[in-house]
């Protein structure tokens, strides 16, 4: 008995220093309250609406890409305000219930423009519980059933507050209405979501939220407020690039350690510590969009306006990015993710200069994919040209300088003859293939294709009647035209010419 007792014991005590920590109250301008946070919470910001591009021509006969949106990702981005959590594993999440879910069949998709004008129609009238409800299902991470109103239910700082059941034992989902000072004012629904540690009691961590958490939040006078709530629709007339950077400027807007900076057509959010983000955040915001332009000059495409604001996100450790991209991307050290139209990556050991050159590399992969009409471009030609430009700096006068990656140089001169034989191969490579086999033969394709992009950019101006001065403005129109790597890469290279080209690269890599 007495071992039992002191196990039961030990349980609450655990269960007691997990329970979650809530910090003073804070003005949140994003929505419009004062609000208390987890104490020692990380943030966890959410992925950016999966996008699909598609091709619009205009009147005067140019196209273009247009991204288009899964609706409810739309809605889901623009509801959920932030997601923190503790190193005990409870959850907080908050969202704003200002508009209500799109009422589409799913996969339905639009422009950011087409969903902000109709969500402007689709506001949630505050009087309306059925579509406060209606939201709140759409938007909890846990399925749940009809509101419960609990026992105290009068608070001086809420007109209404609501519990909503559900299925998992740990999660508590509390829609809340603030109470205004100025009565003219009529102040959104808001819908709180802690998901408590493994083994906590739900009852007592219920009633600790509630005077923790609820009785802290609070609506200051309009005078005394530090600046404006934001609105919540964007202004009319924004375009869809001005949407998309005040979307992801939302995306960390709550989180007190992620910043913003943006320069041109680049916008870098980033929780790195204050000692690394200055001169990283300055350099890249500096150089990037001269790089983007040089992407356009080395690989030109057809298309109109290809150059979208590029999104960079940065976390300050490898943990943050796995929790962000998923363990299946374990392998990965940054990446471009199509899908989300960003470019992911985080703080290595080896320092800020690395850092820069990964994303040099990364933003090459954004360029070909919005230039290549989001076409699976073929890894010699993509990982090739982001190599050569990860090996790339800008000179005094202001000129790209495509340096020579010694390691992978050293690498072909010694086994020319050999890799000559391989290029083939290289050339009909799709990125299961090009990926497959150990470290080092992984290593060794990527040499060869960054030889591949050097002798084009260095070698191959330099030959009688420039052949293939055309060869990469020529690979983007077949991928676009055709829609596949495979058949691009045979537009530019029939039989005879790729013998020819590649005789022409083997007498290249022997004079070096």
């Amino acid at each position: 008995m007495r071992l039992n007792a002191s196990i039961a014991a030990v349980c609450l005590t655990l269960a007691a220093e997990a329970a979650p920590r809530f910090s003073e109250p804070e003005w949140r301008p994003d929505l419009g309250i004062m609000l208390p946070g987890l104490v020692a919470a990380e943030a966890v910001p959410t992925r950016l609406p999966k996008a699909e591009a598609y091709m619009v021509t205009s009147p005067d006969g140019k196209r273009r890409l247009e991204d288009r949106f899964d609706v409810f990702d739309l809605w889901l981005a623009a509801t959920v305000r932030g997601r923190w959590r503790d190193a005990d594993g409870n959850e907080l999440q908050i969202a704003r219930l200002a508009v209500r879910s799109p009422n589409v069949s799913p996969g339905t998709v639009g422009t950011r423009r087409e969903f902000y004008d109709e969500a402007a129609l689709r506001t949630i009238d505050p009087k309306r519980l059925d579509l406060r409800d209606e939201a709140v299902r759409a938007a909890a991470p846990v399925e749940v059933s009809n509101p419960v109103r609990p026992r105290r239910s009068n608070r001086k700082n809420l007109q209404d507050v609501v519990y909503y059941p559900s299925t998992n034992d740990n999660v508590l989902a509390c829609a809340f209405r603030p109470r205004s000072p100025e009565r003219k004012e009529t102040p959104d629904w808001y819908l709180a979501v802690l998901s408590a540690a493994p083994g906590s009691d739900i009852r007592e961590t219920q009633a600790w939220f509630d005077e923790a958490f609820l009785d802290r939040i609070s609506v200051p006078a309009r005078r005394a407020r530090p600046e404006p709530a934001s609105a919540v629709l964007p202004p009319v007339e924004a375009t869809e690039d001005e949407l998309l950077v005040r979307d992801v400027r939302n995306n960390v807007v709550n989180y007190d350690n992620w910043h913003c900076a943006s320069a041109e057509d680049v916008l870098v959010v980033d929780n790195l510590d204050s000692s690394v983000r200055g001169p990283f955040v300055a350099s890249l915001t500096n150089n990037l969009p001269r790089l983007r332009r040089e992407y356009a000059k080395c690989v030109p495409t057809p298309l109109e306006a290809t150059n979208q604001t590029a999104i960079v996100r940065v976390f300050k450790s490898r943990e943050e990015y796995l929790g962000y991209v998923g363990i299946d991307k374990k392998w990965t050290a940054a990446l471009w993710s199509p899908a989300h139209r960003e470019l992911v990556l985080y703080h290595p050991e080896s320092g800020v200069e690395k850092l820069l050159h990964t994303v040099w590399h990364e933003a090459f992969h954004q360029y070909l994919a919005y230039a290549g009409s989001m076409v699976s471009s073929s890894p010699w030609f993509n990982e090739g040209h982001a190599q050569l430009f990860e090996n790339s700096h800008f000179g005094h006068e202001g000129q790209i300088v495509f340096d020579r990656d010694e390691q992978a140089a050293s690498y072909v001169q010694s086994f020319a003859a050999e890799l000559a034989q391989y290029i083939p191969s290289l050339l009909e490579m799709d990125y299961e293939a090009f990926y497959a086999g150990n470290q080092e033969e992984i290593a060794a394709k990527y040499r060869l294709a960054w030889s591949i992009a050097y002798f084009l950019e260095i070698g191959a101006p330099k030959l009688r009647y420039r052949p293939y001065e055309n060869l990469r403005s020529d690979y983007v129109k077949a991928l676009i035209r055709t829609r596949s790597m495979h058949e691009a890469t045979g537009a530019v290279f029939d039989e005879q010419t790729r013998e020819r080209f590649i005789a022409a690269w083997l007498d290249f890599w022997k004079q070096q």
